[in-house]
């Protein structure tokens, strides 16, 4: 259990980081300042990546608990189920974890729009935490949850698709190549297929003005004003970002698994003697098959 929060946490830290930079360039491009091209000149302009790393603070400070509700309701409920080894299995656990895991999200989320979004002069600090808290000040708790509910109609279906996809590339093959790759194609995948979401989201909680009612007025209001296109603009800079963050995302958690087996090993054959060194051997081998 504990290696599932662990794992979570370092491999979301690898994925932030990552993909930070595209996810920027994302949420700028939803909210309609520009296209792709015009969108990343703005961001660099000054020769730097501060623009582009605008607002991580609030994702990587989030990130150990969001993750680690993440991978473990994720591992948890999977082995709680009747047939684990199943693809359903991992969906449906899937489903359980982005559930769960969007009421740290959805907050998260929102401080690091606001603050990707942020104009000189709006007010908005630049630090996660205070951040947060300009928010708690000028619009109250309820205002750090808004788009609470397209966040789960969000990442219950993602992650369904995120995991189970993942464990279907993955079977019998946990390779360096083949854990990236996979998890870049899963993570691509769960984000394309929930674009459309994903954009009211970023709208809704990027209105500070108070635009929108809810998630339908601003799907509505978006459609009617930009049009159908506005639904999937910014799709390719987010398949990019998703490809690379979830690919070092699930690379970082398979070495960390990698590693805690591998101190666990050592730590039986210590406790049990040299007696049991080559069961314990053929039980990790058995456990973890990763090519080096």
């Amino acid at each position: 259990m504990a290696l599932d929060f662990v794992a979570g946490c370092i491999g979301g830290c690898a994925g932030i980081i990552a993909g930070h930079p595209l996810d920027t360039l994302k949420v700028h491009i939803q909210s309609g300042r520009g296209g792709a091209l015009e969108c990343a000149k703005s961001m660099l302009k000054g020769g730097t990546l501060a623009s582009a790393y605008r607002g991580v603070g609030a994702p990587l400070g989030g990130i150990a608990a969001v993750n680690a509700i993440v991978f473990g309701a994720y591992g948890n409920t999977r082995r709680a189920l009747p047939n684990p080894d199943s693809i359903y299995t991992h969906a449906t656990a899937g489903a359980a974890a982005g559930m769960l895991q969007s009421f740290a999200c959805a907050p998260v989320e929102l401080v690091k729009t606001r603050q990707q979004l942020a104009k000189s002069g709006d007010g908005m600090p630049t630090r996660a935490l205070s951040g947060a808290r300009y928010i708690y000040r000028t619009g109250g708790f309820r205002a750090l949850f808004r788009g609470q509910g397209v966040t789960i109609a969000r990442d219950c279906p993602a992650f369904a698709i995120y995991f189970g996809s993942y464990e279907a590339m993955t079977r019998g093959d946990l390779s360096v190549t083949k854990v990236f790759i996979s998890g870049g194609v899963a993570g691509a995948l769960s984000w394309v297929c929930l674009y459309p979401i994903d954009v009211v989201k970023s709208r809704l909680q990027g209105d500070v003005i108070g635009r929108y009612a809810g998630a339908w007025d601003c799907f509505v209001q978006s459609v009617r004003t930009d049009g159908w296109k506005c639904m999937s603009r910014g799709i390719s800079a987010v398949a990019i970002r998703a490809f690379i963050s979830n690919g070092a995302c699930f690379t970082a958690v398979a070495w960390t698994e990698r590693v805690w087996q591998s101190m666990a090993s050592e730590a039986s054959v210590k406790t049990f003697g040299p007696a049991r060194i080559s069961e314990a051997v053929c039980q990790d081998n058995k456990d973890r098959q990763y090519d080096t």
